[in-house]
């Protein structure tokens, strides 16, 4: 799955990736919102909206991994999804 992900840090030793298809999800929110004629600031407080989303994700898919770490289990990567992330 890596090879579809950009490598975006490491928290606690654990690789944390982001989908490139998140980045489509990001440029369609604004080109719909561009096209419905929304104006600027409205775009900015719907990607700002979405990208909070996108840090609870990532706060969620840490702490699975971070309690696995507690219990001696290995996670080699986290990747994130438009659709929500993955431990693995």
């Amino acid at each position: 799955m890596n090879k579809w992900s950009l490598y975006i840090g490491n928290v606690s030793g654990i690789k944390v990736f982001i989908h490139w298809t998140f980045i489509f999800l990001i440029a369609w929110i604004a080109i719909s919102g561009i096209r419905d004629g929304e104006n600027t600031a409205t775009i900015l407080y719907t990607l700002a909206f979405v990208l909070c989303i996108f840090v609870c994700v990532t706060l969620h898919e840490l702490g699975h991994a971070l309690m696995a770490k507690r219990f001696h289990y290995t996670t080699k990567d986290i990747t994130l999804l438009p659709i929500g992330g993955m431990a693995r």
